[in-house]
């Protein structure tokens, strides 16, 4: 369960029971009928974290002043946490990661669960009569209220907010809201007697997840909605065995989620618009995944306790960011922007405090070799020229390990020539073009002469 589930809400239990009844209002929102069915088909990865490679990149501390910093999350080089002093006060801070420079949002000293997208961020302001959802501009220094109480745990992307919505009802049920910023339009996306909550935005805005669960928080499954034209949304069940799914997150085009339903928390993703999903297996127990750029990343729990990992998508690469004997990470959120990613996340002590770690995107091309030495083996060749072209392809894949591009193109140009050589020979003519517009695939991306 996450920290703000364990702690933060400590400030909100008190004044929950005070939210009013209001009138909500729906501007220009339309729900296509009906709801398309869950994903039926499901491929299995198996992972090992033993052994993965260690992502090279650099930490740092974004703040570990006295008291509680939790909730991290970022978008490019721009975080937001919250601080909670010890002595009442809980305020959002927001931080340039490139810079250091650390600032805190105007608010009523009861502020928590933000999120931020691009300059805005959105957070929770409790007070009385009810919870309330802002939206704080970080260049403007302009603050925007929601609408309406008894809304919190907001998300946001483009020019969407999402957030949960409990005012108003008599069930204790949870429904999920948006606000539209251009249009300043509310709408409601459920409205059922079930826990609609932890909505997610995606980056741009055009789509967002949430779990839907029985009223005791049991039984969850993991939705979708996708924005099909301005306040027209598309809106299907992602899951549908209430395999107590959470976690979810989307960068618009897959939902990545965890689920128990194979014995212990697991991570699953898929298409938002339907398809076919992908359970990766992982030894332990993994927890608060998130997606951005064709990287999932997420902590999984070894002999030591958590550490962060890194799922890279289009290489199925698997690869370590962080190794603490003692301290768990907790609360991760992952970001890529122009190549690099960044990833904030809160570690326990005396109190929790918020570390950052930056790193370059991986480079695919060790997947790109590794799949032409599988399409060599594929082929059932004679050992010698089997061997010689494995040979090549694996001194491409340690001149790449050592970043040396130069030598990379020159390995990868040795293997186009044997493979035109052996072409009507050793090599059938479709195996050999196979093979050479594979590596000039290869060559094209890493712009070799």
């Amino acid at each position: 369960m996450r920290i703000w589930n364990r702690m933060a809400f400590a400030h909100i239990g008190a004044l929950s029971i005070l939210l009013i009844a209001v009138t909500f209002i729906a501007a220009g929102f339309r729900q296509r009928a009906g709801l398309a069915a869950a994903a039926s088909s499901e491929v299995t990865v198996n992972l090992q974290t033993a052994g993965a490679p260690f992502l090279p990149g650099t930490s740092q501390i974004v703040s570990a002043a006295p008291g509680n910093q939790y909730n991290p999350h970022v978008d490019c080089d721009l975080a937001s946490y919250t601080f909670d002093d010890f002595q009442g006060s809980s305020t959002i801070h927001y931080q340039n990661l490139s810079t250091g420079a650390d600032n805190v949002i105007p608010g009523n000293q009861v502020d928590l669960l933000s999120r931020v997208s691009g300059n805005r961020i959105v957070f929770t302001e409790v007070d009385y009569p009810g919870d309330s959802v802002v939206v704080f501009d970080t260049l403007t220094q302009t603050r925007t209220l929601v609408p309406g109480y008894g809304k919190s745990n907001p998300s946001i992307g483009g020019n969407l907010v999402a957030f949960e919505d409990r005012g108003g009802f008599t069930n204790y049920e949870c429904e999920i809201g948006t606000l539209d910023l251009n249009t300043g339009a509310i709408a409601r996306l459920t409205s059922d007697s079930m826990d609609n909550r932890s909505p997610v935005v995606s980056p741009n805005g055009d789509a967002l997840v949430w779990e839907k669960c029985q009223l005791n928080g049991t039984a969850c499954d993991v939705y979708a909605a996708v924005q099909t034209s301005p306040g027209v949304f598309s809106i299907r069940a992602l899951t549908a065995d209430g395999g107590g799914f959470h976690f979810a997150h989307t960068d618009g085009e897959l939902a990545v989620y965890i689920s128990n339903r194979s014995g212990e928390n697991d991570i699953y993703y898929q298409p938002l618009t339907g398809g076919t999903e992908v359970h990766l297996a992982i030894p332990g127990d993994q927890r608060d995944t998130t997606i951005s750029g064709n990287l999932i990343s997420f902590e999984s729990q070894g002999q030591n306790g958590y550490d962060t990992f890194v799922y890279d998508l289009r290489s199925s690469r698997l690869f370590q960011v962080t190794n603490t004997s003692i301290l768990d990470e907790t609360l991760s959120e992952l970001s890529v922007c122009n190549g690099v990613g960044r990833i904030v996340y809160s570690i326990p002590g005396d109190d929790f405090d918020v570390h950052s770690f930056t790193f370059q995107v991986p480079s695919t091309t060790d997947g790109e070799i590794n799949s032409l030495l599988t399409l060599v083996g594929s082929f059932n060749l004679p050992d010698g020229t089997a061997n010689s072209l494995i040979v090549k392809l694996q001194d491409a894949l340690a001149a790449n390990s050592t970043s040396d591009t130069a030598t990379v193109c020159s390995d990868l140009l040795d293997f186009i020539n044997e493979c035109q050589a052996q072409a009507g020979k050793k090599l059938t003519v479709d195996q050999s073009n196979q093979l050479i517009t594979a590596a000039n695939q290869i060559r094209t991306e890493l712009g070799c002469p």
